[in-house]
């Protein structure tokens, strides 16, 4: 045991003294640095006019606002929304109006739009007629129609605001191409367990972090690919395996501390770059919004929970992703028998082309279920409609993906073990 223990030190010796490794660290925490600084920086678009603002006083001015309506969107708030918007578009001095058509001023918005933000785009998309409108923009849905919905609507528009948003949320089911009778069932279910009325308050911290996320978890991923590549090619290139395989228990020993490295390297990278980059988000924009309903951001999402609980399985899709993915970089360097470089090449070409590649479920639900298990498809966010069948009970996709990944993992580092082991000195 202390022999396994001092051969996992040496792994991680040699790790560290290769300069790839700082110099993969640091182009990777300053990526995640940037992404939360960028968020905030530059001017805002709402207190842009007149006003010497940056975008972190914006975010802070526009979340004192928002939270002066946290709390329940009952029928009774979404009726308040309507009549704040009525009583703005019956003024026109809140309008901009030139050759290029009629603009609302920025003071206009932060008076009557701001305070009900999130419940005025919900009313926006659940009160839609034409569905073709609707567009999925990271993780909200939100209508793309020049003429906003609520300009139409009357407070008693909206006396049944909750069995109306819950309707919607089904007839998005409804309009999803191959899903199985089952699985309409599934979700339809789903939504009657939505608790309603949903609960909002200000989610700027959770926002942030769910529309760069898979920005986040890209770069973990290529983290794990510069760290793990040389883990065996590097015995290969620099001929020491000649030595490690000629002895008696040498390349058993050290290849199970090799794949033990594997995966704390893993693990460990992708819990610092998703862990610091989500509490960088929420110190920036505040703690807020852990309790809000999903459908308060999508209101098309099928699942009752929150934007916390959300993150939450995101957060371990990810570590699981990556564990994969660094499990299959073991196996290339244990496999190619070429130098470093060509296990970074087929890493790289694995993690970006399945981004290019889309299958609808109406097409191939097996091809449509086999991208999904790829990393830079697993650390996507979103809720899919889509379940799995296995004997008869459903699984969320999600889950469905998880233990496919474990089977995966187990599979890869097994195969990295034999390729190691059999391999024949030139």
């Amino acid at each position: 045991m202390n022999n396994f223990w001092n051969l996992v030190r040496f792994e991680f010796k040699k790790i560290f003294q290769r300069k790839v490794f700082w110099a993969s660290v640091i182009i990777c925490f300053g990526i995640v640095a940037i992404t939360v600084f960028a968020s905030v920086s530059g001017g805002s678009f709402w207190h842009k006019a007149g006003n010497d603002f940056s975008q972190f006083e914006a975010m802070k001015q526009d979340k004192s606002t928002i939270l002066s309506n946290r709390g329940y969107i009952t029928s009774e708030l979404v009726a308040k929304a309507i009549r704040s918007n009525r009583e703005m578009i019956a003024n026109d001095d809140n309008y901009l109006i030139n050759e290029f058509g009629k603009h609302l001023k920025e003071d206009a918005y932060i008076q009557y739009i701001l305070p009900y933000e999130a419940i005025v785009n919900l009313i926006n998309v659940v009160y839609t007629e034409d569905l073709d409108w609707l567009s999925m923009d990271a993780f909200s849905l939100s209508s793309v129609e020049s003429d906003n919905v609520i300009d139409t609507l009357t407070p008693d528009s909206v006396k049944d605001f909750d069995a109306d948003l819950k309707e919607f949320a089904k007839s998005m089911v409804l309009r999803k191409e191959g899903l199985s009778a089952a699985e309409i069932a599934k979700n339809m279910d789903l939504i009657d367990q939505i608790k309603t009325p949903l609960y909002n308050d200000y989610f700027g911290g959770y926002q942030a972090y769910i529309n760069n996320s898979k920005g986040l978890a890209l770069t973990a991923l290529f983290l794990m690919l510069m760290l793990l590549a040389p883990l065996f090619s590097n015995e290969y290139e620099e001929k020491t395996e000649q030595i490690i395989l000629c002895t008696r228990n040498g390349k058993s020993s050290l290849c199970k501390a090799k794949l033990f490295v594997s995966l704390i390297i893993s693990l460990l990278s992708s819990l610092l770059i998703m862990g610091i980059g989500w509490l960088s988000f929420l110190a920036v924009y505040g703690f807020e919004g852990a309790n809000v309903n999903i459908q308060v951001v999508n209101p098309g999402c099928t699942y009752p929970i929150t934007l916390l609980e959300a993150c939450k399985i995101h957060f371990i899709s990810v570590m699981i992703a990556s564990v994969l993915f660094g499990a299959f970089i073991t196996f290339l360097s244990a496999k190619v028998r070429k130098r470093t470089t060509s296990v970074v090449v087929i890493g790289t070409l694995v993690t970006i082309i399945p981004m290019f590649v889309w299958v609808p479920l109406k097409a191939s639900r097996l091809v449509y279920n086999a991208l999904k298990l790829f990393p830079v498809n697993s650390v996507t966010f979103g809720f899919d409609m889509c379940f799995v069948d296995v004997f008869g009970k459903l699984f969320a996709s999600y889950k469905f993906i998880w233990a496919v990944s474990a089977l995966l993992i187990v599979f890869f580092f097994y195969m990295a073990g034999c390729s190691f082991k059999k391999h024949q000195v030139n």
